[in-house]
């Protein structure tokens, strides 16, 4: 069968099947596409008549050549001539037929001067019995090896920038021809790429102001292929980038950072001012089967950040949100933002009655001993209950139903808790006596109604509380209650009368209320 070896400066000769009819010139929509100025974008046919190839000019501006002389007219190739379009030469050698040729599907022929590459075609080996040159071989061996030695510096490595160094490194070893390379990753809030990384290989070059294509970038964003350009100058994709031209960027190589799922992380990029051609379709590949392990360890850093955060947040929420809670939040079932909204909650305060006394004739240790313990043991059952800790305020302790996440039973599992925090504590009794020579006893206090609840702090310091009159009133609650006592609101007992036995006291006079609070002793659940 026919075929082509196209000859372009700086880039090595590259050998190509002729199929026929074949158009050459500028435009993308070419069978051969050749990036260069002196070429038309319709430059040149070659069709088939009977057994001859003849060689057309389509009217381009700087002619077409055969051995050096213009041809105006149809031309009849033969074996050894080279044809001469802009400063690329293409030597055409005729048909060899042999019994065992095999005839090739028509497909677009693509110049070493203008590549686009999927990941398949980067990533796939031949099998060992398939490969019929030793250039091939070599070829599978420097991308083998270059990604055993990306696997081995990276393996194990989480932090972005030391990655990042590491990869460039090895690109440099080796495509030499590479000046700069740019890591561009995606930032999901805004939808949009930005420069994480820079690396030259003269480091007075970092200094630069870094611009990259908009025009390449969006083909390898859109398309999800790498881009090889041998001479950005020239090439028709790229009339409108300013930035390539002002940079003086000859030759570039652009390549999409893929998760395993296919979503695009980023881009890899990398270009050279020195010349055109300085990369092939070679080093596209090579790099493109590199970008596959830097994306996965890209996916990896994120994911160990994820991971680390989601333990720091839940670390944090875990001190005042039960755990369903808490996992609705990481789960993005539920936002806490900054501000304020109202809400119906159920407000407790409990509080050790003769605390003070005690401190003054127990030591320090065994006070923060007693109390943690103590502690420990009251929020469990806020929990249990799906109560949120809102804060502990000395010996003190704030909980809330119905905030963040409110239930039809936030009054009920309130009041709940406070029956079984008052039972446990005598249990509990029994050990602090032991271990700490002292018993504790707690009143406590609930009262339901709107409050405005939020995250509420400052910049540095921030917390999720409720404000609101029901909340000191719960509070007045509390310092009212004797030792063993659970008081709670006439507006709160009339949400849990069914499934609490209450005893009326007589009203009390709370601090900062104008009226007597109608207030309930609760004895026991139903």
């Amino acid at each position: 069968m026919a075929k082509l070896i196209i000859s372009t400066p700086g880039i090595p000769d590259q050998e190509v099947p002729l199929n026929v009819p074949l158009s050459m010139g500028r435009h993308p929509e070419q069978s051969l596409q050749i990036l260069d100025r002196l070429v038309s974008k319709e430059h040149a046919r070659i069709e088939k008549v009977g057994s001859e190839y003849l060689l057309t000019d389509l009217n381009s501006r700087n002619g077409t050549f055969v051995n050096g002389k213009m041809v105006r007219e149809p031309h009849t190739l033969r074996t050894g001539d080279s044809i001469g379009i802009g400063a690329t030469k293409i030597t055409f050698e005729g048909d060899q037929r042999t019994e065992e040729e095999v005839e090739l599907s028509d497909k677009t022929i693509t110049s070493a001067v203008r590549s686009v590459l999927d990941y398949k075609s980067a990533t796939n080996f031949l099998a060992a019995a398939e490969i019929k040159d030793e250039g091939a071989l070599r070829r599978d061996y420097d991308r083998l090896r270059l990604a055993y030695l990306l696997h081995q510096e990276l393996a194990l490595e989480l932090d972005l920038k030391i990655m990042l160094d590491k990869t460039f490194e090895l690109i440099f070893q080796f495509i030499p021809g590479v000046g700069r390379g740019i890591v561009m990753l995606l930032n999901p809030a805004e939808n949009r790429l930005e420069i994480t990384k820079v690396k030259t290989k003269d480091p007075r070059d970092e200094k630069q102001k870094v611009v990259v294509s908009s025009t390449i970038v969006n083909q390898v964003l859109k398309d999800r292929r790498s881009v090889l350009s041998s001479d950005a100058l020239v090439d028709d994709r790229f009339d409108q980038a300013k930035s390539i031209i002002l940079q003086g960027i000859r030759s570039t190589m652009t390549v999409p950072l893929l998760s395993r799922g296919g979503a695009v992380l980023g881009i890899l990029h990398m270009d050279s001012q020195s010349a055109a051609g300085i990369f092939n379709e070679q080093d596209l590949a090579v790099v493109q089967s590199l970008a596959g392990q830097v994306a996965l360890q890209i996916e990896n850093v994120f994911l160990a950040r994820r991971i680390e955060a989601d333990a720091e947040t839940k670390h944090k929420l875990s001190r005042f949100l039960s755990p369903n809670l808490v996992e609705k939040v990481l789960n993005g079932q539920m936002v806490l933002e900054k501000g304020g909204e109202y809400k119906n909650v159920t407000i407790m305060f409990s509080d050790i009655r003769g605390f003070t006394t005690m401190s003054e004739r127990r030591k320090p240790d065994e006070i923060v001993g007693l109390l943690n313990d103590y502690f420990e043991s009251m929020v469990e059952i806020v929990f249990q209950h799906g109560g949120t800790l809102d804060k502990f305020m000395g010996d003190a302790i704030m909980a809330l139903w119905g905030a963040p996440i409110s239930t039809p039973d936030d009054p009920v599992m309130a009041v709940g808790a406070a029956v079984r925090m008052q039972r446990l504590l005598t249990s509990l009794n029994e050990k602090f006596k032991e271990r700490f020579g002292e018993e504790l006893a707690i009143g406590i206090g609930i009262d339901t109604g709107p409050v405005v609840a939020g995250l509420m702090g400052s910049s540095k310091t921030i917390s999720y509380t409720v404000v609101g009159g029901y909340v000191n009133r719960a509070s007045r609650l509390c310092s009212a209650a004797s030792a063993g006592e659970v008081l709670i609101s006439e507006d709160t007992f009339r949400l849990v009368e069914k499934h609490f036995l209450v005893k009326e006291k007589e009203p009390i006079k709370c601090k900062g209320i104008a009226e007597l609070v109608r207030v309930y002793r609760v004895l026991d659940m139903v």
